[in-house]
């Protein structure tokens, strides 16, 4: 006897839905992507779907899932990443949604794509660089292998930042603010184990693709 299938559960709570609609709203609220916003009118109805969908949702809690994929796919490609001229970034991309506040999302974007740069010139300018670097041995495949060009030694350094800054964040000794190239981290707390803080250090700067 065939199984039943079960209905598939599109709903979504009143705390949810308001926290994803807040970012997007911050997103098209956002003074430096007004220009952007409309510059076109495929731009403008994308909009108006997306302003459609969280009407319908603010109304229909049982079909929120649908209308929140919706809003995703209208501002799937509003990011500088893709050649969207806008200041702040559609604040929701593929995979699993961030849990960081937009502001430090935002801040992370900026501080990885400021470091990455640097990372690659300071490999394509430093031969010793590209010779010495190498993969962790937590990489079980490639441990101890050399990088193979500047794209792996920028990703990997980016990486280790964004996941050090976010620890900062979560250990409530950075705010997420990151403004002119300037940011302010707390020290550790008192008492906090200095071997095993200069271990974590290293493990930050280790190449692990």
């Amino acid at each position: 006897m065939a199984k039943e299938k079960k209905e598939q559960d599109l709903s979504m709570t009143d705390e949810a839905w308001n926290k994803r609609v807040q970012r997007i709203t911050a997103f098209l609220e956002h003074e430096g992507n007004q220009a952007f916003l409309k510059s076109s009118e495929d731009i403008k109805d994308a909009i108006d779907l997306i302003k459609m969908n969280i009407r319908r949702g603010n109304r229909t809690p049982d079909t929120r899932k649908n209308q929140w994929n919706q809003i995703l796919i209208e501002g799937r490609l509003w990011n500088k990443e893709k050649g969207a001229a806008v200041e702040m970034d559609w604040p929701v991309g593929t995979g699993a949604e961030s849990k960081l506040p937009p502001h430090v999302q935002e801040s992370l974007k900026a501080m990885i794509s400021e470091y990455e740069n640097v990372c690659e010139a300071f490999w394509n300018d430093n031969p010793i660089v590209q010779t010495l670097s190498i993969y962790s041995d937590r990489n079980k495949s490639r441990g101890g292998q050399p990088l193979p060009d500047a794209e792996t030694f920028k990703k990997n350094r980016g990486l280790a930042m964004k996941q050090r800054y976010t620890k900062f964040f979560n250990d409530k000794r950075w705010d997420g603010h990151y403004t002119d190239g300037t940011l302010t981290i707390s020290l550790p707390p008192a008492g906090e184990d200095e071997t095993e803080e200069t271990s974590s250090e290293s493990e930050g700067e280790s190449d692990d693709s």
